[in-house]
């Protein structure tokens, strides 16, 4: 099974859209937050989509419609428990993830909001995040991730968009 995860597209239609299609055979796509504007633009374009996309709100979301957290369970006994974030932040962000996750049974932990890439494991969860698609903080250029989860373990890896001029135009 191979799960697409984006995070923080801020109004990037464009990106968001490119990311996607990039991956179509993905089997799931989580998008950990500040982009359903986007993703409900995507969606009208492509509605046959709609039953793999999942996404959670963040703090730039301004709809009742997500929820602020996500648990899947996944294939091989995993689960999956997405956020964005920014209601963790207060006191050791990663160690409250970690604790919720737990909390919810989820041995990996998806989250978005701070802009920067994470993967990491903490208290037995893996802590990951894609950076930002459209807006990273990191020093490093826009990111997704990609996890595949196999029957003898789970593989994580951040990937980049190919830059064309309008990936970096400022907001």
């Amino acid at each position: 099974m191979q799960i697409l995860v984006l995070s923080d597209s801020h109004g990037r239609t464009d990106i968001l859209s490119r990311i996607l299609l990039l991956h179509p055979d993905a089997d799931l796509i989580i998008h950990c937050g500040d982009g359903e504007k986007e993703l409900d633009s995507f969606l009208s374009a492509h509605p046959d989509w709609a039953f793999k996309i999942y996404h959670v709100c963040g703090n730039c979301d301004y709809t009742e419609r997500s929820p602020r957290s996500l648990t899947l369970t996944l294939p091989f006994g995993h689960k999956l428990l997405a956020v964005h974030g920014h209601y963790l932040q207060y006191g050791d962000f990663h160690e409250n993830l970690a604790r919720f996750a737990k909390d919810e049974g989820a041995d990996i932990a998806l989250f978005g909001h701070f802009h920067t890439r994470c993967d990491m494991t903490l208290d037995g969860v893996r802590l990951f995040s894609p950076g930002s698609c459209a807006q990273p903080r990191d020093g490093l250029p826009p990111s997704y991730g990609l996890i595949d989860i196999f029957e003898n373990g789970v593989l994580t890896s951040h990937a980049e968009l190919p830059r064309t001029s309008s990936s970096y135009a400022a907001d």
